[in-house]
């Protein structure tokens, strides 16, 4: 029995043997347009057979994230070493402490008047040298006023900062601040010692 539409096998068979014929073909080619088994299924290694284990596929480790690396500290401003460059530097140490901190303007003024801007300048003739306590520094402080108004860290009498930072604390407690003092004694144009 011959049929134009049907291969030779299919008519040699019969019915039944070509619908088995037919269903080899789908599975081979269901099977070729598959990715590859054993690509994603590990093989059992003989060892685990004979054990009757059933092998599992081994973690595979994740990398860690990289670690990072900590923040860099802040720097610290660098501040000219100038006498508006101590001021300024002053003014950061006492807003950090919580102290009441003076304009620019009283810090200068108090540096001019006291010790001409000089942070190195002694004081050997005023009643405080005759008494044996002469003033230093930039904003012209005895060793006893300073010691008692000086920062930790700033603890250096000829230090222009730290004795700004002290002269600054005193003028807060004795005057009410570093502007009321500098202020009452116009700001450098009527000064008196304070």
């Amino acid at each position: 029995m011959a049929h134009p539409k049907l291969p030779d096998y299919v008519l040699a068979t019969g019915v039944g043997g070509a619908v088995v014929m037919v269903l080899i073909t789908l599975t081979v080619q269901s099977l070729n347009s598959t990715p590859a088994l054993a690509e994603t299924t590990p093989p059992v290694t003989a060892s685990a057979q004979v054990q009757g284990e059933s092998h599992q596929a081994a973690a595979v480790p994740v990398p860690a994230p990289p670690a990072q690396s900590p923040p860099a500290p802040e720097q610290a401003p660098a501040y000219p070493d100038t006498l508006d460059g101590w001021i300024q530097e002053a003014r950061a140490i006492l807003t950090e402490n919580g102290d009441q901190v003076p304009s620019a303007k009283a810090l200068k003024a108090t540096a001019l008047a006291e010790s001409s801007g000089r942070p190195q300048a002694v004081n050997r003739w005023d009643s405080n040298a005759r008494a044996g306590t002469p003033s230093i520094g930039l904003a012209q402080m005895i060793r006893p006023t300073f010691a008692a108004y000086a920062l930790p860290g700033h603890r250096e009498i000829t230090d222009p900062v730290d004795n700004l930072v002290a002269s600054a604390r005193y003028c807060n407690a004795r005057y009410g601040g570093m502007d009321n003092m500098a202020g009452a004694r116009c700001y450098g144009k009527c000064w008196r010692g304070y």
